[in-house]
């Protein structure tokens, strides 16, 4: 009698091990949750911020916030962030840089987007401080698209482009050019004959995190005169990202259980000898 609940308690230990063993280990996910940088005044030069626009507050940008709700997602706006802001949140979208941006928040995005976190990041014609974020991640804005069609007429297969929603054309104003390096990887292109200019990137080994680059925001708008965000595939270009950042995110992590199983079964082999 003493023998088998000896046995049984070797067993349920395992048992319990196993459970400890096998639990995710949850990622650094806050259910989906975003912040998007906005200026208190838009377009040039901002006024207490360093984006182009009020995406908080401009009747232009209220679809766009509209559709995280829509898409599951909670979003929150700041003028500034620093490492213990950006820490609450799965994304960050930097809209528009148009003057040069504080080292010390550039750097705190950085070592936020290494540290997992998953960005947006935008620049049209207004200059290309972005590169002041992305060139850390081989993603550098180049000179303006300058021609009188401002759209992505060509996709790479990726999560971006094609989940849940295949993407075809997504128009904007002001495009800018966008140059990789490195592990970073173009996406997007407008093509016309047989030249073709990048305006869609990403680098998916950004450190831990995902760095998603566009040369324009004004696909996101949607008040005439520049009415852009259900038409075409501009929207679904903005759901596709959300969905590629739920899923890169959200997946449970799951340690290695190779070492911790084989002490644990040469325990159990070793008790249950010896009491045979």
């Amino acid at each position: 009698m003493r023998r088998v609940t000896k046995s049984g308690m070797v067993v349920m230990s395992t048992l319990v091990s196993l459970a400890i063993l096998i639990t995710p280990v949850a990622a650094n996910w806050h259910g989906g949750k975003a912040l998007v940088l906005y200026s208190e005044r838009s377009y040039w030069p901002p006024s207490d911020g360093w984006v182009q626009h009020n995406y908080r507050n401009g009747t232009v940008w209220e679809k766009f916030r509209n559709e995280f709700a829509e898409q599951g997602w909670t979003v929150e706006f700041a003028k500034h962030v620093n490492d213990s802001l950006l820490s609450n949140y799965d994304a960050l979208f930097v809209l528009t840089p148009v003057k040069d941006i504080p080292d010390d928040e550039a750097q705190a995005i950085i070592d936020w987007v290494k540290s997992g976190g998953q960005l947006v990041i935008t620049q049209n014609g207004t200059g290309t401080y972005a590169n002041e974020i992305t060139a850390e991640f081989g993603i550098e804005f180049d000179g303006p698209l300058l021609l009188p069609i401002q759209t992505i007429n060509e996709f790479a297969s990726h999560p971006v482009t094609t989940t849940p929603n295949s993407l075809n054309n997504v128009v904007g104003i002001t495009a800018r050019k966008i140059e990789v390096s490195g592990s970073s990887e173009e996406i997007g292109w407008f093509k016309v004959g047989p030249v073709r200019y990048c305006l869609l990137a990403v680098n998916d080994t950004a450190g831990k995190g995902v760095v998603v680059a566009i040369g324009d925001e004004w696909m996101w708008s949607y008040k005439r005169p520049s009415y852009r965000f259900d038409k075409w595939d501009n929207k679904e270009l903005l759901d596709n990202i959300l969905a590629y950042f739920r899923q890169t995110c959200s997946i449970p992590e799951y340690p290695s259980p190779l070492l911790p199983l084989l002490l644990i079964f040469g325990a159990v082999f070793l008790l249950l000898r010896r009491n045979s």
